[in-house]
């Protein structure tokens, strides 16, 4: 059709232009830039999440195509462009952009450095378990809906969102005259703020900030000064000094280095490190000799070389100076409220529209639960009656000539409802014996149960609130973790050697399996019968390790071939106590059929520490520990023949070695005896071995001299276990062939398996072939002379013997 004269309208521009740009930014502050108060998340980022979850992309499930999830979302709710949903969809993935990633990602999701992520047709995802929860019962109408773009479809207008996301992870946006940027906190604090808030809804900001101490960033860092931060709880706007982490390290020759191990938020590494070489080559800051970035999986690591005569501490202030190792982070609050309209918040107002959307969401939920038990009582009632009538019911249907019929007579003469009635139309004939006759009034009072707790919800707002509490807490206690980003006092800001400055310790327990998984679980337990973690799993696995830590430490990892691996203890992946963990193999190359025999933490690297070795052939060796520090190859002992590690301890050099063999030799002998070698050594001879007999375990013995706490405790392959003193077994010259055990054979007894030192508080597990395991309490156990064979503590049938102690 042409456009024609009469067709057009003239209008002044002064008039257009104010009603054109005023829809235009409204769409862009309401529909694009500004994220929802409620959840948290801009219209993108929630059709994404929408998007994943209807079509499945489950934490539980395997990984699928990013574009699968692109055009689904474009296609149905999104229709901006496919760059647009990827790269939100790419950022919603990236651990330093998000402090809690939303998408799992699998392939090349970009780095900090600004590389930009693989296309979409090349890598997959699926959601997180902390995203998962942002859906969390979205089909019980707990929030509104609305036509999708083209009217076809329904989309949410806003999460369910048990946790306060919009904190928890921030955001960013450039809407018109507006604009947003909320920093990341920690999951943990943000929970207690708003539990505290709940409990008492007149709380101050002051008191909020006791629990929610400041944003805490995904790549850690420090923050300068809490005035910025009190500023942007009390009135959303506020501005806080961000600082990289930086120590200075004294090298050789009086050379120093500066070591950047965290940067501010959104700030690009390699940018950063050319910055700084720029700067350094103009003269503008002058002792820089070398920038080098050694950054790898275990995290940041840019080394600034300083020259001999050049003083790091004025490197590195101006460094703060000039680069983007410090910067301004700028909170504004800008949200979308509840009721629609972009205003900025404060903290507590941020919060009360979480408790308030919760509260909603909550009841809603329950609501839902609440009209579906009572629909579920409803039909349950009609079975009952049908059950109690069946005779006459049979006869009834039988008599009628179409199923209406039957509904309508059972209507009529049982005085039933029409779904009532159905439900007996549908019932399968098993239902009409007495047992489940039973089964159904039993499920009827569980019915009845549940609406009356129901219905007291629904009744007292307070039980609303307190389950919103324990929800919160619930999740809190499951995917929360340790602040990254450290908060220190204004006076410290002209202060930049930070060197003596530290995250607080944090306790771990590595357990490693026999089949090599390995995990970590926070705090350390002593091997209590009521705390003993568990030791077999579903699939025979069983647990070999378990080793005491701490986030500082440097796990060491020793083969039966003589070679070590070393990673930061705090990249082992954490995990519940029932879980096995990742392989091992995700976190160094180990060998197909290669095991670990030990694993070792170290904290700080001395002279007086050493590695002590002992092989299967009786050969000891003794190494300083600062011969692996900074090791390029990964042979740890020279093996001669077939020879293979055993044991691998960690000693001060003042400690006493007990060998015991196979079938039943022991020697102790002091470390000392043993001259230090350097790495790759093959060692002396630590006992002289009998025919066709091996080491086959050790104890690094160390206490007061000559009042040795404990006992030794020897375990053989018939489950025969005993309990003796460490004083039957003397100290001797290192390589003699040693003294008995106890009197075994291999029938009676069966040969050694394993031994360990033991005190009367301790819980002994001894693990059998199958994957069985004995607990036993050692205070059951007494002591025996060291002749006697001990007692069957542990039943053998067919073979299965024990084959480890944990």
């Amino acid at each position: 059709m042409s456009m024609t004269e009469d067709n057009i309208i003239q209008r002044p521009l002064e008039d257009v232009l104010p009603e054109a740009f005023l829809g235009y930014s409204k769409h862009v502050i309401l529909q694009r830039a500004v994220p929802d108060v409620r959840d948290g998340l801009k219209p993108v980022h929630r059709r994404i999440l929408f998007s994943m979850d209807e079509i499945g992309m489950h934490a539980d499930k395997p990984y699928s195509k990013s574009a699968r999830l692109v055009g689904d979302c474009m296609g149905k709710y999104h229709p901006h462009g496919d760059s647009s949903i990827y790269e939100s969809a790419v950022r919603m993935a990236q651990p330093w952009a998000t402090r809690y990633p939303m998408i799992d990602g699998q392939g090349n999701f970009g780095s900090i450095d600004g590389d930009s992520a693989a296309a979409m047709r090349y890598t997959e995802m699926r959601m997180t378990h902390l995203s998962e929860l942002m859906t969390q019962d979205i089909e019980k109408n707990t929030i509104p809906f609305k036509e999708n773009y083209d009217q076809r479809l329904k989309e949410p207008v806003v999460l369910p969102s048990p946790f306060p996301n919009l904190l928890v992870n921030g955001g960013s946006g450039i809407a018109v005259g507006m604009m947003s940027n909320i920093p990341p906190h920690n999951l943990r604090e943000v929970i207690a703020g708003v539990i505290l808030q709940i409990d008492n809804p007149q709380v101050t900001v002051d008191e909020l900030m006791e629990k929610v101490s400041g944003p805490d960033f995904p790549t850690g860092g420090l923050i300068i000064g809490t005035e910025g931060i009190a500023n942007a709880y009390k009135t959303g706007r506020g501005k806080v000094t961000m600082r990289g982490k930086a120590l200075i390290e004294q090298g050789k020759n009086g050379k120093s280095s500066i070591i950047i191990t965290e940067i501010p938020y959104q700030v690009n590494k390699s940018t950063l490190a050319a910055k700084i070489d720029t700067l350094s080559d103009s003269g503008k800051i002058e002792g820089i000799s070398e920038v080098r970035d050694e950054s790898d999986r275990e995290g940041i690591r840019l080394v600034v070389d300083c020259r001999k005569e050049a003083d790091p501490l004025q490197v590195l202030r101006l460094l703060y100076k000039h680069t983007q190792l410090e910067e301004t982070f700028g909170i504004i609050n800008l949200v979308i409220t509840a009721e629609g309209t972009p205003k900025v918040l404060g903290l507590k107002e941020i919060n009360a529209a979480f408790i308030e959307h919760r509260k909603i969401v909550v009841t809603k939920r329950t609501e839902y639960d609440l009209e579906k038990a009572r629909l579920k009582a409803h039909i349950l009632e009609g079975l009952v009656i049908a059950i109690n009538n069946l005779d006459e019911v049979i006869a009834l249907i039988r008599a009628s000539k179409t199923p209406s019929i039957a509904k309508a007579s059972l209507i009529t003469r049982f005085e039933l409802s029409e779904i009532q009635a159905q439900a007996i139309l549908d019932m399968k004939l098993q239902n009409l014996t007495n047992f489940e006759l039973d089964g159904i009034k039993k499920e009827h009072q569980e019915v009845l149960k549940l609406i009356a707790h129901l219905e007291s919800i629904l009744a007292d707002v307070n039980k609303v609130y307190d389950i919103i509490k324990k929800e919160l807490k619930e999740i809190g206690d499951k995917h929360g973790d340790d602040r990254r980003t450290f908060i220190l006092p204004e006076e410290m800001r002209e202060q930049v050697d930070l060197s003596s400055f530290e995250e607080p310790e944090s306790l771990y327990q590595v357990m490693i399996t026999a089949n090599g998984f390995i995990k970590r679980i926070s705090g350390q337990t002593k091997q209590k019968k009521d705390s003993a973690p568990v030791c077999a799993f579903k699939d025979g696995d069983t647990l070999k390790e378990r080793i005491n830590c701490t986030n500082k430490d440097t796990l060491y990892f020793f083969t039966q071939s003589g070679d070590f691996y070393t990673i930061n203890a705090k990249t082992v992946p954490e995990a519940k106590n029932k879980d096995k963990g990742g392989p091992l193999t995700n976190l160094f190359t180990l060998p197909a059929e290669e095991k670990v025999v030990s694993t070792l933490p170290v904290k700080d690297v001395t002279e007086e520490l050493f590695f002590v070795f002992v092989t299967k052939d009786g050969q000891v060796m003794r190494s300083p520990v600062s011969d692996f520090a900074n090791a390029r190859s990964s042979e740890a002992m020279g093996l001669k023949g077939e020879d293979v590690i055993v044991k691998v301890f960690l000693s001060d050099g003042q400690g006493e070695l007990f060998l015991a063999t196979y079938k039943g030799q022991s020697i102790r002998f002091p470390e000392t005896d043993i001259n230090p070698m350097g790495r790759k050594s093959h060692g002396v001879k630590g006992m002289t071995l009998g025919k066709n007999d091996w080491i086959v375990d050790a104890l690094m013995l160390s206490g007061p001299e000559g009042n040795l706490p404990g006992d030794l405790v020897t375990v053989t392959e018939r489950g025969f276990i005993k309990r003796t003193s460490f004083e039957e077994y003397k100290p001797q010259g290192r390589a003699g062939k040693g003294i008995a055990i106890s009197k075994i054979d291999s029938v009676g007894t069966g040969y050694i398996v394993g031994v360990s030192h033991v005190q009367d508080d301790d819980i002994l597990n001894i693990i059998q072939l199958s994957g069985t395991v004995t607990k036993l309490e050692m205070r059951k156990v007494k002591a025996e002379p060291r002749m006697k064979p001990g007692k069957q503590w542990v039943p053998v049938l067919q073979n299965d013997y024990p084959v480890g102690i944990v």
